[in-house]
């Protein structure tokens, strides 16, 4: 560890921190306000650590935090006036939904860091309108430890399982080493055409200087040809792979990640794809070929004349510095731009997905506004860039053409002056002046160009740095026998937010009927997510087939599995490949006898296209319970040994759910479902309500009477205690 850390010697400093989950703004200013005390965490760390529910976190939970973290903290209400005594960095409250890091105050305002959006700055009228007055102080407590728990990203982990690339590589290098020393002779044309040819009347020298330097032009292009088609297929090719390894990571990533994260904010993060290719593919080689070129020039410029390389270089040297100044707000300015373009694209999404609901509401014009709003924030960011942009460009202009004007003034001078710099040696001088300049400044702003790509890295490491929920290689054992037992289960959302569930304990064994019933909101689908290895229990142990469920069993169970649940959707694509799930190995039998079975084959056959007609997005095209008969054939197409369906037959008609209860009921596999109605409740063997957190038995070992069933359904269930 870094001494002056260790000592706290050195400048303390507070980063910015952006949330990537939709609740986790009060854990990414717990990360700033660690890092700036001394721990080296990120906020993938502390969110593997502290999971929080999309509930968020409270006031209370965030010292509880704090507290673990080696923090001794205070919650305080202060008045506005009495924000220059707070102990600062500190936690704020904001907008009565939402924390950020209280940075610094002044008599004319305050700076924050936003999770959200980034480093802001509000004049004291401003703030006035977003805080709440609550305040939460943290200061090192006697226990405080620096821990390291940092999970960087790093560029070569995206490459790390690419093939094939380094001839691509090798090849585009070779070919710009011999582009640039063709550069390099360029600049003597002039030269020999000015002291050599046209000094001695030569017109033979004159004509082979001519044609010799055409030759070279022709073959420049040439070379230069071959370089751009090689740097294309690199960049495809790095461009395929890196993407590749990125969509197959994401897919196997847990289903609370998804969950937790704006669709339109996980595509914008593999939008930084791109900005990441594009350093691979022409910055590391633009910056090797910069590099070796402005060195090169450099020494031939001090072999022309010391004084007036001295002079390019001041002014390379000036032209860094610009640079260097403007850097740091060009930075936080591209950040919140692509904040910004995220929020924007998430909301867009949101909203055409919900085109249905906006017209059945009225809410069009509401909806258009906030885009609008949202649309401007992303205009004024990029407005913010291009600033930042066009000021370096215009000082740097500035400099650089004041550079060559004292140029050409002192390379006169030295002429008049006798001192054995001919005209041509001008020309020349000038021309690799331009080189150097140029070459030195793309270096430049490659190096920044690299520092900027921390963005998009730190975006890329909410996915990469994300354990996936399946180990690699073949999955384990086949588990087939659908018997599965739960040990005094309990599982919270979050490490602050009540039991959903405690001490839950069923045992499923092959082939048995269990029907699951209670109020909404009691924590019926989150048991059957349990059951699947959706998401894992806070305490206590789930058994398949009497061994310990681990990532290689639930991945082989979840083959074993046919599933309806309440938020299934279809795909686009044509309706025998849904109900076959896509398989490559589609069997056409098989998807009729589903279909058959699930009581839709006969709406199927109405369509003009029958089992090759597209059901559009998402299944829009398809009524409610055509579509959830759909989902049931899928699930039977697999041939399961488990069946569970999680109110799958809530949208059908009485006819059919009759019908299709009766199927479930004559099936010789396990079969668990959670309903309400009493089509599948009354054949159930077992029926077990959710209620106060566990499980209650109802009734005895033989399927209940309808009757019963309407006496029982539904329970009144305790609501789950609320969040502090």
């Amino acid at each position: 560890m870094n001494i002056l850390r260790e000592l706290n010697l050195g400048r303390r400093t507070l980063p910015v921190i952006m949330a990537s989950e939709a609740a986790e703004c009060g854990l990414a200013c717990l990360a700033m306000i660690s890092r700036y005390h001394g721990h080296d965490v990120d906020l993938n760390a502390l969110r593997q650590r502290f999971a929080v529910s999309m509930a968020g976190a409270s006031l209370k939970s965030l010292m509880g935090i704090a507290d673990q973290l080696g923090f001794s903290t205070r919650a305080i209400r202060v008045e506005l006036s009495a924000l220059p005594k707070v102990q600062l960095p500190a936690i704020a409250h904001w907008d009565l939904n939402h924390f950020v890091v209280l940075k610094s105050v002044t008599s004319k305002g305050i700076t924050i860091h936003d999770p959200a959006i980034g480093l802001r700055t509000f004049t004291m009228e401003e703030a006035s309108k977003h805080l709440t007055g609550v305040i939460l102080e943290l200061a090192r407590s006697e226990t405080f430890e620096p821990l390291e728990a940092r999970l960087p990203m790093k560029l070569s982990l995206l490459w790390s399982k690419m093939h094939g690339w380094g001839w691509a590589v090798a090849q585009v290098l070779i070919l710009s080493v011999a582009l640039q020393i063709a550069a390099f002779v360029m600049p003597l044309q002039m030269q020999l055409v000015v002291d050599e040819a046209l000094a001695q009347s030569d017109h033979q020298l004159l004509t082979v200087i001519a044609l010799g330097f055409g030759a070279l032009v022709i073959i420049q292009a040439g070379l230069e040809a071959i370089r751009g088609w090689a740097l294309r297929i690199f960049g495809q090719l790095l461009s395929f792979q890196i993407t590749g390894n990125l969509v197959r990571h994401l897919l196997r990533l847990p289903n609370d990640y998804f969950e937790k994260r704006h669709v339109g904010d996980i595509i914008s993060r593999l939008g930084s794809v791109k900005p990441v290719q594009d350093a691979i593919t022409q910055g590391v080689i633009g910056t090797v070929i910069d590099g070796i070129m402005a060195l090169i020039a450099g020494f031939i410029l001090f072999f022309y004349s010391t004084a007036l390389a001295l002079i390019v270089i001041v002014g390379v040297l000036i032209n860094l510095g610009i640079t260097l100044a403007l850097f740091p707000g060009t930075k936080r300015r591209m950040a919140e731009s692509i904040v910004a373009e995220a929020k924007e694209q998430s909301h867009l999404i949101e909203t055409i997905r919900a085109a249905t609901t906006l017209k059945l509401l009225g809410r069009e014009s509401i909806r258009e506004a906030t885009w609008r709003n949202l649309h401007v924030e992303t205009t004024n960011a990029g407005i913010a860039v291009g600033r930042y942009q066009i000021s370096q460009t215009f000082l740097q202009s500035v400099v650089t053409g004041l550079q060559t004007v004292i140029v050409i003034y002192v390379a006169g001078v030295t002429i008049l002056s006798g001192a054995g710099f001919s005209v041509g040696m001008i020309f020349s001088f000038l021309s690799y002046r331009q080189t150097f300049t140029d070459r030195a400044m793309a270096l430049v702003n490659q190096m920044v160009q690299f520092r900027l790509l921390r963005l998009h890295l730190d975006r890329l490491s909410d996915i990469v740095t994300t354990r996936s929920e399946v180990t690699q290689g073949l999955p384990g054992p086949l588990v087939n026998q659908g018997h599965m037992r739960l040990k005094d289960v309990c599982f919270r959302y979050g490490i602050s937010d009540p039991l959903i569930l405690e001490d839950v304990n069923l045992d499923i064994k092959q082939g048995d009927y269990v029907a699951i019933q209670g109020g909404s909101g009691g924590g019926k689908t989150t048991l059957l997510k349990l059951m699947l290895g959706l998401i894992h229990p806070t305490d206590g142990t789930i058994e398949l087939d009497g061994h310990r469920a681990t990532p290689e069993r639930w991945r082989s169970w979840r083959q074993s599995v046919g599933v309806v649940a309440q938020d299934d959707r279809l795909m686009s694509g044509t309706i025998s490949e849904n109900i076959a799930g896509f398989d490559p190995n589609l069997d056409m039998e098989r998807v009729v006898a589903a279909a058959h079975a699930a009581r839709v084959h006969a709406d199927i056959m109405r369509f003009p296209m029958q089992y090759l007609s597209l059901v559009g997005d998402m299944g829009s095209t398809l009524s409610g319970g055509q579509r959830q008969r759909v989902l049931l054939a899928r699930a039977l197409y697999r041939q399961p040994q488990i069946l569970i369906l999680d109110e799958g037959t809530a949208n059908l008609d009485e006819q059919n759910e009759e019908l299709i209860a009766d199927l479930i009921d004559q099936m010789n596999i396990t079969r668990i479902v959670v309903a309400h109605r009493p089509a599948l409740l009354r054949r159930a063997r077992r029926v077990f309500t959710v209620q106060n957190r566990g499980l209650v038995r109802v009734g005895g070992t033989e399927p209940l009477p309808r009757e019963t069933l309407m006496d029982i359904t539904p329970l009144s269930v305790a609501p789950p205690e609320p969040a502090e």
